[in-house]
């Protein structure tokens, strides 16, 4: 048995690392210079996960008002009752 664990590209720890480094910037302008310095360090493909990570309640907001979304749900809420 192995004690490594193994994560998904996305969800690799330097990822999330990476995502509350800028998260926790002080301003802005922080965040901007820490983005800038991760993408050289990671690499375009790995920043572009982090940045992902960190847009995710934006896109989660703009999914839930479709829709597609609406319906979605409201089509599962008749079939449980």
């Amino acid at each position: 048995m192995t004690d490594k664990v193994e994560y998904p590209e996305h969800l690799d720890p330097e990822i999330i690392k990476g995502a509350l480094f800028i998260h926790n910037a002080e301003d802005k302008e922080e965040a901007n210079n820490r983005m800038m310095f991760l993408a050289k360090h990671l690499g375009n493909h790995k920043m572009a996960f982090v940045m992902a990570i960190l847009m995710l309640p934006f896109l989660m907001e703009i999914v839930e008002r479709s829709e597609e979304y609406k319906e979605y749900f409201e089509l599962r809420k008749k079939k449980l009752n």
